[in-house]
Parts: structure tokens; sequence; C-alpha cells
């Protein structure tokens, strides 16, 4: 890349949003952005605590005044406060210096906006909460927060919204099949998983650059956790399925080198070796006896460490 495509890029994204002018000044000088990042940190734990002690306290003042309060008063004190945190949060991250804080109160209001949610349907219902409504509820907060991440664009909103969205697609599935036997449904809800485990990788690779770049780790994690856990509940039911899923694990190796994930590298060689474990307990327990299988299972154990450990160092690091 040319110094003219670097500066355009540069300015594009300061233009975007996705880098501040100050934080361009700050690299420049070379003195201000270690400065900012220490401060940050100390500001970024101290905000975290306080969050956890604000719905820690919340949740403690609710248990105990619940039983003697009516239905409007628990509605008002879960979903309205969780609204009046998000709006809160809204109009503070507008103004940069208020803009962590901003985040930690929508933050505190996105985890009580679903919980508010389902005691306003469960107050205000004339029997036993049925599917449906929980599964509308949820998919109207997900629409709620992508309207709001696309106005402002913060990881907090992108967080929620995705959260929300996962919820909504479980509860839409159980919701089609209420009434019938679950067992019945193993494979729609196993693929379904996998499906967002890969739409989770897909975004975390969108979202390298930008304003989502903090959420590239946890969805990577999440995303390759989810899928290779559903993946490895198939293996029973798939013709050759013991077979395909090391292949499927090899790819996950060769991903997180394409991705430089060191979370699918972790969750790629924990799954091998499960799915090792598995293999040797089925077929190799009783024929070799269970001394020689243990031995032979740490072997590839070690093997797998000292193979992650190589890839991390020769193509992660770089």
């Amino acid at each position: 890349m040319n110094k003219k495509e670097l500066l355009k890029e540069l300015s594009e994204k300061v233009a975007s949003g996705s880098i501040d002018k100050s934080e361009v000044m700050d690299a420049i000088s070379g003195e201000g952005i270690k400065k900012s990042m220490s401060h940050l940190s100390i500001m970024t734990i101290l905000y975290f605590i306080g969050a956890v002690a604000v719905i820690m306290g919340i949740i403690f003042f609710i248990a105990q005044v619940w039983e003697d309060i009516g239905s409007f008063v628990r509605v008002s004190i879960t979903l309205g406060m969780g609204l009046i945190m998000t709006m809160l949060g809204s109009m503070l991250v507008k103004e940069k210096e208020k803009k962590n804080i901003g985040l930690v109160f929508q933050f505190i209001g996105g985890l009580l906006i679903p919980g508010g949610s389902m005691v306003l349907l469960s107050e205000f219902s004339t029997g036993v909460v049925h599917m449906w409504p929980i599964a509308i509820t949820i998919g109207i907060i997900f629409l709620f927060y992508l309207i709001l991440d696309f106005a402002q664009k913060n990881p907090i909103l992108t967080f929620f919204a995705i959260a929300n969205g996962t919820a909504f697609i479980y509860l839409l599935i159980g919701a089609l099949t209420e009434g019938q036997a679950s067992y019945k449904y193993d494979d729609l809800y196993a693929y379904t998983t996998m499906i967002i485990g890969a739409s989770y990788l897909a975004l975390s690779h969108n979202f390298k650059t930008g304003w989502n770049r903090n959420l590239v780790g946890i969805l990577q994690l999440v995303g390759s956790f989810g899928f290779f856990v559903a993946a490895f509940s198939r293996v029973e039911y798939i013709f050759a399925g013991q077979i395909l899923y090391f292949f499927v694990l090899g790819a996950g190796l060769f991903l997180s080198i394409y991705m430089k994930s060191k979370a699918i590298l972790l969750t790629s060689t924990v799954f091998l070796i499960v799915h090792f474990v598995y293999i040797t307990d089925r077929y190799f327990a009783d024929s070799l006896g269970w001394p020689i299988s243990l031995i032979i299972l740490g072997l590839i154990i070690i093997a797998l460490g000292y193979g992650s450990v190589e890839v991390n160092k020769k193509y992660l690091k770089k």
C-alpha cells in the first residue's frame, strides 16, 4: 500500500467514525497514546466494577421487594429501568467525554430489557405464557437494538442485537414446534447452531475493522465452540460422521490460520482432543486395554498441544 492509498484509507476511517482525529494525533505524537491507553484501561475497569455493582444492587433490591409490590411497579423497575438506562446511555455516548459511561448505561439497560419484557408478559398474561408471545417480544427487542445500533454504531448495541437475534431464532423454532416431542427436532437445533456459529465467524471477519472490532474475539470463540459442539452431537447420526468430524476440525485449524484467530485454534484443538478421547474409548479401550489406550491418548494430546503452539508461533503471532 503506497502513501496515497494509506492516507485515503485513513481519511475514510476518520470520516466514518471508526478512528477519531485525536487518536491519529496521539499516534503521530507517540506520547499520548500510551497515556490514553493506560487511562482508558483504568476507567474501563472502574466502569465495569461499577456496572456489576449496580446490576447486583438492582437484582437484590427487586428480590427483596418483589412480593410487596404490584404488577405495574414490577414492570417499571425491570423493563422501565432498562429502557431509561438505554436511552440515557444513548444520549451520553453522543458526547466524547461521556461516551464510556454512556456505554455502561447501555450495557445495564441491555441486561434489564429482556428480563423486564418477560416480567411484562408474565404479569399481564391471563394464563400460561406460550412460546409465540415470548418469541415475538424478543424479536421486537432484536429489531430495537438493530435500529439503535445502526443509528449510533457502538459495540455494546451490536452485542445485544446479536444476542437477542440469536435468542429469537431459537425461540422461533421453539414456537413452531411447541407441543411436539422435542427430541424429534434435535437435528434442527443442531444444524441451526452450526449455521449460527458459522454466522458468528463471518461477522467476526467483517468486524476486524470498524467500531465492532472489540467483538471479534468473543464472536470467534462462541461461534467456533457452538459449531463444534453441534457438529459433535451429530457424529453418531451421520454416515461416517466420526471420520467426517476430523475433516471438520481440520477445516477449523485451517480457518484459524487464515483468520489469524487464537480462539478458533483453541476450540479446534480442544475438540480434536475430545474426539480422540471419544474414538479411543469407543474402539480401543476394550481391545488394547485402558492403560495402553491412555498412553496412546496422552501421546496424541501432547502432539496436538505441540502442534497448536507451533501453529500459533508460526502463523498467528505475525
